[in-house]
């Protein structure tokens, strides 16, 4: 786009100028536009401008996705812990839990008095339908607990549990 104003700005220029005349400039694009080729043209550059508006916006959440830490406090100091990092951790504790048949998941690193973080977790569950929905959801409250706190120090996060879905379809293994 940056190039495509500053040919615009370049021929508006000559046209001031007067470098190419008026109306032989006038008569070419007649010309051009009479022609099937150039619609064919400006809609296919009109669907590539489409495109990367966008992957434009797609790959900037991305990138702040995959750069977003929660601090942790250690004992000989700061230690930062990628939130996709905890988030591949509670989905597995998670798909580990007897009646569990699918989840979705999203874990925010939550600025917390400007030393440790706090985390949220929003996790929304399909469970089968001959387990309890109380019994399941505090058994995973108690892993993901438990493996925070183990295995990466987290101990103050909110977790936040939606059934979605009671199904009969057999475990996919």
């Amino acid at each position: 786009y940056a190039l495509g104003c500053a040919l615009l700005a370049l021929g508006v220029v000559a046209l001031t100028f007067q470098v190419v005349p008026a109306h032989v400039l006038w008569n070419e694009c007649q010309y051009a536009l009479a022609q099937w080729q150039t619609g064919a043209a400006a809609f296919v550059v009109f669907l590539l401008s489409i495109h990367w508006l966008g992957c434009s916006l797609a790959s900037g959440k991305r990138e702040h996705e995959d750069h977003e830490v929660i601090l942790v406090q250690g004992t000989s100091g700061e230690v930062r812990v990628a939130v996709a990092a905890v988030k591949n951790l509670v989905d597995k504790v998670a798909r580990m839990v007897v009646g569990v048949r699918d989840l979705k998941l999203k874990v925010k690193a939550v600025r917390k008095d400007g030393q440790q973080s706090a985390v949220a977790i929003r996790l929304r569950l399909v469970i089968g339908k001959e387990t309890n929905v109380t019994v399941v959801s505090d058994k995973i409250r108690q892993e993901v607990q438990r493996h925070l706190e183990d295995v990466v120090g987290i101990k103050d996060f909110a977790l936040d549990i939606a059934v979605t879905d009671i199904t009969n379809a057999p475990l996919a293994k």
